[in-house]
């Protein structure tokens, strides 16, 4: 037998490296796809326009306006249910029900503003 020949410690030494290998495979996914400090950003696609997510702790949930296509972190495309953020029109964010820390916001509008001015933004690009 060829693994006779190897000395034990060889052996022992080939068996943790292995099993080191195949822990750091079948966890970095976990880690990846659930690392909330990383550079993951979800993004939904909705009546052909493109919306990124967006921390906001404070805003009220309006009407449910209909489905759209999220993506990002990890996830494959996947249909949801989309609601209207109340004073804002659709085509500058929209929410979602199941996230009721984030606004979606269209693609370059408020971009540069910060999370305590970005809902006042917002209702300025609606009527704006």
């Amino acid at each position: 037998m060829p693994w006779a020949r190897i000395p034990r410690r060889a052996r022992v030494l080939f068996g943790l490296g292995a099993a080191l290998v195949i822990g750091v495979v079948l966890v970095a996914p976990v880690v990846f796809k659930n690392n909330p400090n990383g550079t993951c950003t979800r993004t939904l696609q909705y009546s052909g326009l493109r919306y990124t997510a967006r921390p906001l702790p404070t805003f009220v949930q309006s009407v449910a306006i209909g489905t759209a296509v999220a993506t990002g972190c990890g996830t494959t495309l996947e249909n949801i249910d989309v609601r209207s953020v109340a004073g804002v029109d659709p085509a500058v964010a929209l929410a979602v029900p199941t996230d009721d820390t984030s606004v979606y916001v269209h693609a370059g509008t408020c971009a540069t503003v910060a999370a305590a001015r970005l809902l006042t933004c917002l209702k300025q690009a609606t009527n704006g």
